[in-house]
C-alpha cells in the first residue's frame, strides 16, 4: 500500500470531522478563560458536535458565567470547593456514559482534526495500548521520543512508548487523547493517587500510551501554572527547584516513600 507523505496527512487531518457519538469529550479547567477559548475554539474549527462536559475548578463564578454565555452547549460541573486536578478528573469521568473518553485541559491549540477512528481501532484492537494521545509527538522529549516504538495499526502510523520509558509518565495522562471509559471504572477513583503514580499503575496493569501521528494539538500553557490544592507548591527559587528534583529522583529509585 502506499502512504501518504506526512504533509498530505497533515492536510488531511486540516479537515472537518465529526465527533463519534461513543466519544465525550472532557475538559479540566481552574480559571484561565483565554487560554480556554483558544483550546475550545481551535478544537471546534476542526471537531464538531459531539456531548462536552467541562470541570470548572476555580469556583469563580464570574468565569462560569463568561462560560456558559460563550459554550452554551457544554455542560459546567463546579463547586464551592477546588478539588484538584485529579477530583476534577474523577468529577468528569464518572458522569460518561459513552465507551471512550476523549481528555482535555484547557491550555492547547489544534491545527487539525481528530482521527477518531483511527484512535478508536488502536483502542479496540490492542490491549497493550491505554491511552491514544493527539499531542504534537515533537514536543515530547528527545529521550523519550527515542524510547517508542513505530507501529502501523489499521494502516495508520503511531508512535508506541516503551513501558521502560520512564518510571512513571506514559500509562496515562491529561494530555489530549483518548482512553477507554472502563479503564477509568478499572482504577477509579483516580485522585487516590498523584497523577504520575496512576499513570504507572494504569501502564502496569493496562498498557502504554500511543501517539497517532501527525499530533494535531500543541501546549499553550507554558509559564501559566495553576496550583493544585491536593498538591505541594511548586519552589519558585533555583535551589527549591534543584531540591525537588532530588526529591523525585530519590522517590524513582525506591528511597523515597512520596515524590515531594
Amino acid at each position: 500500500m502506499e502512504r501518504c507523505p506526512q504533509g498530505a496527512a497533515r492536510d488531511a487531518g486540516r479537515q472537518m470531522t465529526t465527533i463519534p457519538s461513543s466519544v465525550t469529550i472532557c475538559i479540566t479547567s481552574c480559571g484561565r478563560f483565554d487560554l480556554l477559548t483558544r483550546t475550545l475554539d481551535s478544537f471546534r474549527q476542526f471537531n464538531i458536535d459531539g456531548r462536552t462536559l467541562l470541570s470548572e475548578d476555580s469556583g469563580d463564578p464570574n468565569v462560569i458565567q463568561s462560560i456558559e454565555a460563550r459554550y452554551p452547549d457544554i455542560r459546567i460541573l463546579s463547586g464551592p470547593v477546588r478539588l484538584g486536578l485529579m477530583g476534577s478528573v474523577d468529577r468528569l469521568y464518572a458522569e460518561v456514559e459513552t465507551p471512550f473518553i476523549f481528555h482535555l485541559e484547557d491550555d492547547w491549540e489544534f491545527d487539525g482534526a481528530v482521527d477518531w477512528q483511527a484512535a478508536i481501532t488502536a483502542l479496540s484492537e490492542c490491549a497493550d495500548v491505554s491511552h491514544v494521545c493527539v499531542r504534537d509527538f515533537d514536543e515530547i522529549r528527545p529521550k523519550f521520543r527515542g524510547r517508542s516504538k513505530s507501529r502501523s495499526i489499521s494502516g495508520q502510523e503511531f508512535r508506541v512508548m516503551d513501558a521502560a520509558a520512564h518510571p512513571e509518565f506514559f500509562g496515562w495522562s491529561t494530555n489530549p487523547g483518548l482512553i477507554r471509559t472502563d479503564l477509568y471504572q478499572r482504577f477509579a477513583p483516580f485522585s487516590r493517587l498523584l497523577h504520575d503514580q496512576m499513570s504507572a499503575l494504569i501502564k502496569r496493569e493496562s498498557g502504554t500510551m500511543a501517539f497517532l501521528l501527525p499530533g494535531v494539538a500543541r501546549h499553550i500553557g507554558q509559564e501559566r501554572n495553576v496550583t493544585d490544592p491536593t498538591m505541594p507548591a511548586r519552589p519558585k527559587s533555583r535551589l527549591g527547584k534543584w531540591l525537588r528534583g532530588i526529591k523525585k529522583k530519590l522517590y524513582y529509585l525506591g528511597l523515597r516513600k512520596e515524590p515531594f
